[in-house]
């Protein structure tokens, strides 16, 4: 009997990097006999441009695809049995061809369709300029002078490397504008997410990839820009990164100075039982001040070929200063001379710590993936306030202190798996479990009494889910099922009041994108989704305006159900046009109640239901080598129906058209003039109808020392038009709002990158849901 000895494969790997010795993702990598140049295997290059072959021993060449790059082909090169052969980093250069003296570049498309999502890669676009700044300039994102961001019409929650924010929506801010958009690679917009994502947030999106880098050494980039409105403005930042041959380690500082105003008029009509009506007037006037600092410290490991071990962990130090004087006038017109003066001081410490570990284990070269997250998240926000209520008839002076403070723990582990199957196939699943508590303390104290109050609130989160994709040369889909089961308590202390509440859920999705043709395409997303109340909106502690007008959570509130639809058409990647439908159970709404004689509370409350449908459409082109253009439009509407205060109200809507242009015009190679226009119709959603605004900014841009630096000059709302005026209808209260802001200002930014771009460290996290309702939102 003759036995033969099993032969070893030998292994061959290899780094894809493009002209700027930056890391090149999904490349397609062709290993080829030298014999007859037959295809032996075909890999794509993974995130980090890294691939890797096990074959038998011989001679071998590797073809290299990617569109906008030329093809490369490697040497020969022979593989040994049983032996490693690395090849390095290979560059890749883009197709450029000549016309006269006009060279035009071909870098990555800006717009790529996916099944389920959009990618835009930003291919320098911003230079420098922070990414909030630049969000403007992308297909459906509109972000309004006072940072409320929206994709298609849809609220929004910011993803970075897959991984959702941490902080509050004035933190949130001031993170992005001290993000630099020449350190992002691509956003992801993604309208109708699928069941891989958190089942929670009715809203759309949108991911910020980082751009990694893979060089052996130190690089980095630094960045710094101020304003000026009616007060001033800072943030800057440096990102460094240093990789040795089996670790790589990113430092990340990010800070951010923000003095502005906001300012409100209220006026409150209230019906009583009689069909007598009170009427009040609050004339707020507020000076505010922000600092944030958010540290971030991230390692990644490399245990061996295909184990990745990485940790992170980020602290967030944020402080908010409100200096606020109202004057308040009852049944104004009537009585002109009862009313009073409120004083209101807040200083606010707010710290937060976003911690993980996340192991990536590579099962085979096939594509086999596992992944394991463990995810501690702690945010802590101390308010501490400085009351004095001055009634003018009879004169007197009321002081009062008010501390106000909320901590929230959240614990979760997340597993993910991917299998690739045959032709185009992949198959994945994963678990969640996630465990919040969040505790809640008021204090009251004036010169009669002082009361203390508590309300706590656990929450514990498991889920499942499961997705097939398929990719084809014409077809391309993705199904999903995710089950979601919540089990949640909360007690409030004063009043002895406790509640329990458990659901299990499934949420199916579905993602389909047709190829009529090279030119055309259609694509299909739906699903179901759910909107968990924040914990601050279950939270019964109440919060003071002044001293008639309070804001308070709602143990009461329900969870909302979602079932969402879009249709899109697409037109060579640059002309989108989408209708979208989406009807809601027991929607989210504000409404406020008396709660005392002259005192209003605002609340959110459950509609019975609420129905939106929107027409859209997107254009996003380089129309001409020295002009690019992005603008959007939509059309939408929204009907409800609900009680509210013993009165059932019912609308349906009005039809809102809401637009964006921007524009970028190259006078020289390195200089540029940019444009953009806002415009939103009146509209009703809800209880709620707000005014038509407009508003314009323009800016310039330099680029120097062979573009690795730049300079950019922006003035936001140049003609002041921006207005935030609103009615609130809650049956027998209601209100209207005229909210001013800080919009006209002038920015200067300035950003250099040295040794390459930055390699971002843990990009997935398993406590991403809970951290968005954590969220703490300034009065």
């Amino acid at each position: 009997m003759a036995v033969n000895a099993q032969q070893k494969n030998g292994v061959v790997t290899g780094d894809v990097i493009d002209e700027n010795r930056s890391m090149l993702p999904f490349v397609q990598v062709s290993l080829k006999k030298v014999q007859d140049s037959s295809r032996v295997k075909v890999v794509l290059a993974d995130i980090s441009g890294h691939f890797l072959f096990e074959v038998p021993a011989g001679k071998y060449f590797i073809e290299f695809k990617m569109m906008g790059y030329t093809t490369l082909k490697s040497k020969p090169f022979a593989v040994s049995e049983a032996q490693s052969h690395a090849l390095g980093a290979i560059s890749l250069h883009p197709i450029t061809t000549e016309l006269a003296t006009v060279t035009i570049s071909a870098p990555l498309p800006f717009v790529e369709r996916k099944a389920d999502k959009l990618v835009v890669n930003l291919n320098g676009m911003g230079a420098g300029a922070p990414i909030l700044d630049v969000m403007n300039q992308l297909p459906g994102v509109t972000v309004t002078p006072d940072d409320r961001i929206s994709l298609n019409g849809k609220s929004v929650q910011i993803y970075v490397d897959g991984k959702a924010t941490t902080l509050s929506a004035e933190a949130l801010s001031g993170m992005l504008k001290g993000m630099s958009s020449s350190a992002i690679q691509k956003v992801e917009l993604i309208a109708q997410p699928s069941a891989k994502y958190d089942a929670a947030g009715n809203g759309a999106i949108i991911n910020i990839i980082r751009k990694r880098n893979y060089s052996a050494g130190l690089n980095g980039n630094a960045y710094a820009g101020g304003g000026k409105g009616t007060f001033g403005k800072a943030n800057g930042g440096i990102n460094l990164n240093y990789k040795g041959k089996s670790y790589n380690v990113l430092l990340n500082m990010d800070y951010n100075y923000n003095k502005y105003f906001n300012d409100s008029y209220i006026v409150s009509m209230l019906s009583t039982a009689g069909s007598s009506v009170r009427r009040s007037v609050s004339d707020i006037q507020s000076t505010r001040t922000s600092a944030n600092y958010t540290p971030n410290l991230g390692a990644d490991f490399y245990l061996s070929k295909r184990t990745t071990l990485s940790a992170s962990i980020r602290p967030g130090f944020q402080s908010l200063t409100r200096d606020a004087f109202s004057k308040i006038s009852l049944n104004a017109g009537e009585n002109p001379g009862s009313g009073s003066e409120f004083v209101n001081i807040v200083g606010i410490k707010a710290n937060n710590l976003s911690s993980g570990l996340r192991l990536q284990h590579q099962l085979d070269t096939a594509g086999r993936e596992l992944t394991i997250d463990l995810d501690y998240y702690r945010s802590g926000n101390y308010n501490d306030q400085d009351n004095r209520n001055i009634v003018l008839s009879p004169f007197s002076d009321l002081p009062s202190t008010v501390s106000q403070d909320r901590v929230f723990d959240v614990y979760a582990i997340k597993t993910d798996y991917t299998h690739p199957l045959k032709n185009g196939s992949q198959f994945e699943m994963g678990m969640k479990t996630s465990y919040v508590n969040s505790g809640n303390t008021n204090f009251y104290k004036d010169l009669s009494s002082q009361q203390t109050d508590v309300f706590n609130y656990k929450e514990l989160i498991s889920a499942l889910y499961l997705t097939y994709d398929h990719t084809g040369k014409k077809l391309s889909y993705q199904l999903g099922i995710r089950g979601e089961y919540t089990h949640g308590q909360g007690e409030q202390q004063f009043g002895a009041s406790s509640f329990t509440r458990h659901y299990l859920q499934p949420f199916p999705s579905l993602h389909l994108d047709y190829k009529l043709n090279p030119s055309n395409s259609l694509s299909l997303g739906v699903n179901k989704r759910i909107e968990r109340p924040g914990y601050e909106s279950l939270n019964p502690l109440v919060r003071i305006i002044n001293s008639n007008n309070l804001q308070a959570g709602n143990p009461a509130l329900q969870p909302l159900i979602a079932y969402n639809a879009d249709l899109w058409y697409g037109y060579k990647n640059a002309l989108f046009l989408g209708v979208t439908y989406s009807y809601a159970k027991d929607d989210f709404t504000s409404i406020t109640v008396p709660t005392g004689e002259d005192i209003l509370t605002t609340l959110p409350g459950n509609a019975d239901y609420s129905s939106y449908v929107t027409l859209q459409a997107m254009y996003g082109k380089q129309v001409l080598p020295w002009w690019y253009t992005s603008t959007s439009a939509n059309l939408s509407k929204r009907s409800f129906k609900g009680e509210f205060n013993g009165m059932i109200l019912q609308s349906d809507g009005i039809a809102s058209l809401s637009a964006t242009s921007y524009h970028s015009f190259s006078i020289t190679k390195r200089f540029s003039l940019m444009l953009l226009f806002n415009y939103r119709g009146k509209s009703m959603e809800r209880t709620i109808t707000t005014q038509p605004f407009a508003y314009l900014t323009a800016g310039i841009r330099q680029q120097f020392l062979n573009k690795r630096a730049s300079v950019q000059l922006n003035v936001m709302d140049i003609f002041k038009s921006y207005k935030n005026f609103y009615q609130q209808n809650s049956g027998s209260v209601q209100q209207t709002w005229q909210n001013t802001f800080e919009t006209r200002m002038a920015k200067l930014n300035l950003s250099y990158s040295f040794g390459g771009t930055i390699k971002n460290g843990k990009k997935n996290n398993g406590a991403e849901e809970e951290k968005k309702r954590s969220a703490v939102n300034e009065n």
